[in-house]
């Protein structure tokens, strides 16, 4: 297409930062090596530098883009610390295998040089050594990233709160509801404390569209921007439920909790604006959490940040409650421990009795999986435990562990199989009779 009006609209601005930032121009759908020079000549009135053809289909000069992209950034210190020393190394490990030179190298004599030519000695064996531990490093140094969902209402100030997470304009900031169109991923690393050698931690932000009720959605933009949040939800490590404080919980926030509830993602449930919230006293806070956790009861384990995205109060203990959640996603508790938890909560309170006289039997748990956690009750008939006691089993479970504050327990009840419940009743019987008689402790006695 050529060189366009928002081309340099946008070399304008990119010209203020030149002295700051290295930049490059990149002129795509450059298929020919031979015409690509000419094809870019027009773009020198851009004034960033010399245009590089490229072909992001075919390939076509991204090779010579990444060394100009690497050489400027090398060049300017725009990058953290130590940018580019392994590929530096894994470079010169390289070369020094593959090097015929007579000249002798750092560190070797006559005889090292001469084998040198032919691919022996030692030489070659601590290039080789060099060139496969930088590459282990450069392999291992991939860090587990850390998804969070960050969902809730049109105009609740989902994107406000990525802006000031990030400390600069990451998404576009209105009045009006409606101006996040697409699910926006930033990443954002953050170091681990002074004097500790953990791994530092890689955040995955990603800022969704407002959901709106399900009858007010008609199909077209809307009903895929719903659709992207909600897989935002399904594909994150923990979502946060962002609402607003001064309109309260509404019927579309507890929608959404039982969604964040029905996945299994951890939560926590931020309440924005809370510097708007007018006469504030000591009893306030508390009054708040108790409001929220009644009205949101299927998240009632979710810890409750009340913060102000537009001021930044209270944002830095966003980090804080999400490591917890993630901890708490992915804990394992022992088969002992879980099965004396169980053991005190059934003698605390037994399973109810039906009114033809049938009682549930529970016989004893297991956690079968993590994210969330999972926990097989096995049970003489699944159907006699109602929701009632499930629930008291779930709040039993974390009043005495700890570590599940900020996650879903999911449960499965499992009755025994018919197979199982034939081969207790028949049992006993004569010899012979292949295992059919009554049910006395003896039964040949009799």
């Amino acid at each position: 297409n050529g060189l366009t009006d928002l081309d340099m609209e946008l070399a304008s601005f990119l010209r203020k930062k030149q002295n700051t930032l290295p930049i490059r121009v990149a002129v795509n759908k450059c298929e020919s090596e031979k015409k690509g020079l000419l094809q870019t000549a027009a773009f020198w009135r851009l004034g960033l530098g010399e245009p590089l053809p490229v072909s992001a289909f075919h390939g076509v000069g991204t090779a010579e883009l990444l060394e100009s992209i690497f050489d400027g950034i090398s060049d300017m210190g725009t990058a953290a610390p130590g940018f580019g020393t392994k590929a530096e190394q894994l470079i010169a490990a390289k070369a020094a295998m593959k090097s015929k030179s007579k000249e002798l190298l750092e560190g070797e004599d006559e005889t090292d040089a001469y084998l040198r030519q032919y691919g022996l000695g030692t030489t070659v064996e601590n290039s080789m050594r060099r060139y496969e531990e930088t590459l282990a490093s450069m392999e291992h140094q991939k860090f587990e990233e850390i998804n969070v969902a960050i969902v809730g209402r049109p105009n609740v100030g989902k994107s406000s709160l990525l802006n000031t997470l990030f400390g600069g304009v990451r998404a576009i900031v209105a009045d009006f509801p409606g101006t996040t169109r697409d699910s926006i991923d930033a990443l954002m690393e953050r170091p681990s404390k002074p004097g500790s050698n953990d791994p530092p931690t890689i955040y995955r932000f990603v800022d969704t569209a407002g959901i709106r009720r399900k009858s007010k959605i008609d199909f077209g933009t809307e009903f895929f921007m719903v659709n992207r949040a909600l897989r935002a939800i399904r594909r994150s490590d923990v979502t946060l439920l962002m609402m607003d404080a001064t309109a309260g919980v509404t019927e579309q926030d507890r929608i959404l909790a039982q969604k964040i509830s029905d996945d299994g993602r951890a939560c926590v449930v931020l309440c924005n604006k809370w510097d708007a919230v007018v006469d504030k006293d000591s009893k306030t806070y508390d009054t708040s959490v108790k409001y929220v956790r009644e009205e949101l009861g299927v998240v009632r384990w979710a810890p409750i940040i009340f913060l102000s995205a537009a001021t930044g109060q209270r944002v830095g203990k966003i980090y804080s409650a999400v490591d917890a959640a993630v901890k708490a996603h992915r804990k394992r508790v022992s088969t002992a421990i879980l099965n004396e938890v169980l053991r005190d909560a059934i003698l605390w309170q037994p399973p109810p009795s039906k009114r033809n006289g049938s009682s549930a039997k529970i016989y004893y748990c297991n956690q079968v999986s993590t994210r969330p956690p999972t926990i097989v009750v096995f049970c003489n008939d699944a159907k006699l435990i109602s929701d009632n006691y499930k629930r008291y089993l779930d709040r039993k479970f974390r009043e005495s562990l700890d570590g599940f504050e900020a996650t879903p327990i999911r449960w499965i009840f499992r009755g025994r199989r018919l197979r199982d419940v034939s081969r207790a009743r028949n049992m006993n019987g004569r010899p012979g009779d292949g295992g059919s008689g009554k049910s006395y402790p003896f039964p040949q006695s009799h």
